[in-house]
C-alpha cells in the first residue's frame, strides 16, 4: 500500500469541503496568490479524478505565464487535456495574452500559432476575434509578419470578425517593424533599403485603411484613437506628403477641421465630412459619396480626441514644419474637446515651436505648463527654440524667462540648459552687428551689456550646483558638465573684459566672479591629473567645445567698422 505524505493528506482532507467546482477554483486561487503552486496544483490534479475543474487549471497556467514560465504552462495545458479536463475558450485566452507577455517571443509564435491552428480543426470551440488578437499581438512583438498575416488570413465575417484592435495590431506591427530597425542597435544600416521598407510598410497600411473606412461606414466596426493614431504614427514614417496627410486623418475620424471652419453640426453634413476628408487623405478612396444610407442603418461614431492624437498631430506639424497652427490644435483639444495635457503632450508642443523658432509662444506655454509636469528636458527645449530664433531682437529677453521660470519650478537647475543660455547671449547679435555700422563703440558695450547680463543671471544657478558638486568626483558626467559651465563662463568674462565691452567698474565686479569660476576649473584638472597621468587639459577642452555662434567672425566684422569708429566722438553708455 503507498504511503500518503502529509501534504497529500492535507490536500484530500482539504477536498473533502471543497466538493463544488467553484469552491475548488477559488482556493486554488487564494492558494496561488499565496505563492503556494505545488499544494494549488496537488489540490487540481485530486479534484480532477472525479470533478471537472476546467477553471482551477485555468488558474494554474495563468499563474506559470504571469511568471514568465511558457515551457511549463504549455506542459500544464497537455496535462489537463490528458486528465481528461477539456479547455474552455478562457484557457485559450489565458494561453495567447500569456504569450504576449512573454520574454521569448519566437518561442511564444511558435506555441501560440501551434495551439491557433490546432483550435481552428477543433470541432468543439472554435477561435473568436478576442483569441485572433491576441495571436496577432504575439507575431507583432516578435516582428514575425509572416506569422501575423497567416492569422489574419483566418478571418471572417462572423466568429472571428475583425475589429477595430485587430487593424491596430496590424498597423503597428508593420510600423514596429520598420521603425525598429531604423532606431536600432544595429551598427551598419541600409538607409535605402530602410526607405523601401517604409514605403511598402505605409503602402500596405493604407491599404488596410480603405479597408477599415469602408467597414466602419458600414457600421461594423469603430473607429477609437488608438487606431487613428497606430495609422498616424505609421504616415509619420513617411515623406512630408505622408506627414501632412495626418491633419486629414483627424478631420476624416474625429470631425476636427483642417482649416478656421465652423465644424459640422447636422447628420447629414458629418456624413459629407467624412467623405470629404477621405478624398483628403491618400490612404482611403470612396468613389462611392453621393450613398444615400437606408433608415435604421447605423450612424457613424467618430473617435474621440484624446492625449495620443494630440502628440501625433504636434508631430505631424514639427515635420511638415506648419507650426503656425499649433496653437490651434492645442486649442482644439484642450478647449473644445477637454483634453487635459500630459507631459509629452506639452513637451511635443514646445518641440514643436522649436521647429517655427518661435520663442515668445514657448515662454507663454511653458508659463502655462504645470509645475508637476517640468522636466529638465522641457527647458533645454525651450532654451534652444531662443537660440534659434536668434534674428530675433527679444530672443534673449525671452532665454532669461525660460532661465526665470526654471529656477521658480526646478529644485535643481538643468546644467545644459544653463550653458545654452550663455550661447543665446552670444548668438542674439544681430541687432548689434547693424548698430555696429553706426556707432561701433556703442555696439560693442551694448552687446557687452547683454552678455554680462547673462553671466549676472547664471551666477545664483550656478553657486546652487557648486554646493550639490561638493561631494561629486572629478569623474562624474555631472562635474564635467558643471565644470564645462564655469569654462564657458570664464571664456564669456575674457570676452567682455579683454576686448573693452564694459566699463571699468563693472570690470571690477566681474574679475573677482571670474578669479573663483577658474579655481573650480583648475582644481577639476588636477583631479583628473591624478586619476589619470595621461589626462590632457587640451583634449578635455575639444571634449567640451561648443560654438559660441561666430563671436570671433562678429568681432571682426566689428573691427571693420573701428576705423571709422574712431573718427567720431564716442557715444556709448552702459545705462
Amino acid at each position: 500500500m503507498r504511503t500518503v505524505s502529509p501534504r497529500e493528506w492535507a490536500a484530500q482532507k482539504q477536498l473533502q469541503y471543497l466538493k463544488d467546482p467553484l469552491h475548488i477554483a477559488d482556493y486554488v486561487k487564494k492558494t496561488l496568490a499565496k505563492g503556494d503552486f505545488e499544494e494549488a496544483a496537488l489540490i487540481t490534479r485530486k479534484a480532477s479524478k472525479d470533478t471537472k475543474v476546467v477553471v482551477s487549471w485555468n488558474h494554474l497556467i495563468d499563474y506559470h505565464l504571469r511568471h514568465d514560465r511558457l515551457h511549463a504552462a504549455i506542459k500544464l495545458y497537455n496535462e489537463m487535456k490528458k486528465r481528461a479536463q477539456l479547455p474552455n475558450a478562457q484557457t485559450f485566452t489565458i494561453i495567447f495574452r500569456g504569450c504576449t507577455i512573454s520574454s521569448h517571443p519566437k518561442l511564444a509564435v511558435s506555441e501560440a500559432v501551434r495551439i491557433y491552428h490546432s483550435l481552428l480543426a477543433n470541432d468543439r470551440i472554435k477561435p473568436n476575434t478576442i483569441h485572433m488578437n491576441a495571436v496577432l499581438q504575439v507575431c507583432a512583438k516578435a516582428e514575425d509578419l509572416d506569422s501575423l498575416f497567416s492569422i489574419v488570413q483566418t478571418a471572417n465575417d462572423g466568429l472571428r470578425a475583425p475589429n477595430n484592435l485587430t487593424y491596430t495590431t496590424i498597423i503597428n506591427a508593420l510600423r514596429s517593424k520598420v521603425d525598429k530597425r531604423q532606431h536600432g542597435s544595429t551598427a551598419e544600416i541600409d538607409t535605402t533599403e530602410i526607405d523601401n521598407e517604409k514605403r511598402q510598410a505605409i503602402q500596405r497600411a493604407k491599404s488596410l485603411w480603405e479597408t477599415v473606412i469602408s467597414k466602419w461606414k458600414e457600421g461594423s466596426i469603430i473607429i477609437d484613437e488608438e487606431l487613428v493614431c497606430a495609422m498616424g504614427r505609421t504616415l509619420l514614417m513617411g515623406t512630408y506628403h505622408d506627414a501632412d496627410s495626418v491633419e486629414a486623418l483627424l478631420e476624416q475620424t474625429m470631425m476636427i477641421p483642417r482649416d478656421d471652419k465652423l465644424a459640422i453640426s447636422n447628420t447629414s453634413t458629418k456624413a459629407e465630412g467624412v467623405e470629404g476628408a477621405s478624398a483628403d487623405m491618400k490612404p482611403t478612396t470612396s468613389p462611392d459619396t453621393t450613398r444615400i444610407k437606408a433608415p435604421g442603418a447605423p450612424a457613424v461614431k467618430y473617435a474621440l480626441p484624446g492625449n495620443n492624437s494630440l502628440s501625433m498631430i504636434l508631430s505631424a506639424l514639427e515635420k511638415t514644419g506648419k507650426t503656425t497652427k499649433s496653437q490651434r490644435y492645442w486649442d482644439i483639444f484642450t478647449k473644445q474637446h477637454g483634453v487635459i495635457p500630459d507631459a509629452n503632450n506639452w513637451h511635443q508642443l514646445l518641440t514643436a515651436l522649436r521647429r517655427g523658432k518661435n520663442s515668445a509662444k514657448t515662454v507663454s506655454n511653458l508659463r502655462d505648463m504645470p509645475a508637476e509636469l517640468m522636466v529638465p528636458k522641457n527647458f533645454r527645449t525651450a532654451m534652444s527654440t531662443c537660440l534659434r530664433d536668434n534674428l530675433n531682437r527679444s530672443a534673449f529677453t525671452h532665454a532669461t524667462e525660460v532661465l526665470e521660470i526654471m529656477l521658480a519650478k526646478l529644485k535643481n537647475p538643468d546644467l545644459i540648459t544653463l550653458r545654452t543660455y550663455l550661447r543665446v547671449a552670444y548668438a542674439n547679435k544681430r541687432y548689434f552687428i547693424e548698430q555696429s555700422k553706426r556707432d561701433y563703440e556703442a555696439a560693442m558695450m551694448a552687446w557687452g551689456k547683454q552678455l554680462t547680463t547673462a553671466l549676472a543671471n547664471l551666477w545664483k544657478p550656478y553657486m546652487i550646483i557648486a554646493k550639490q558638486c561638493e561631494n561629486e568626483g572629478p569623474e562624474s558626467n555631472y562635474k564635467r558638465e558643471f565644470v564645462a559651465l564655469a569654462r564657458k563662463m570664464i571664456a564669456a568674462c575674457d570676452r567682455v573684459i579683454f576686448g573693452k565691452m564694459v566699463p571699468p567698474e563693472i570690470e571690477a565686479q566681474i574679475k573677482p566672479r571670474r578669479n573663483s569660476l577658474n579655481k573650480v576649473v583648475v582644481r577639476h584638472f588636477e583631479q583628473m591629473a591624478e586619476i589619470d597621468p595621461n589626462f590632457r587639459k587640451d583634449e578635455d577642452a575639444r571634449e567640451e567645445r561648443e560654438d559660441e555662434d561666430g563671436f570671433d567672425d562678429f568681432a571682426g566684422r566689428f573691427r571693420q567698422q573701428k576705423d571709422k569708429a574712431e573718427k567720431r566722438p564716442a557715444t556709448a553708455s552702459w545705462q
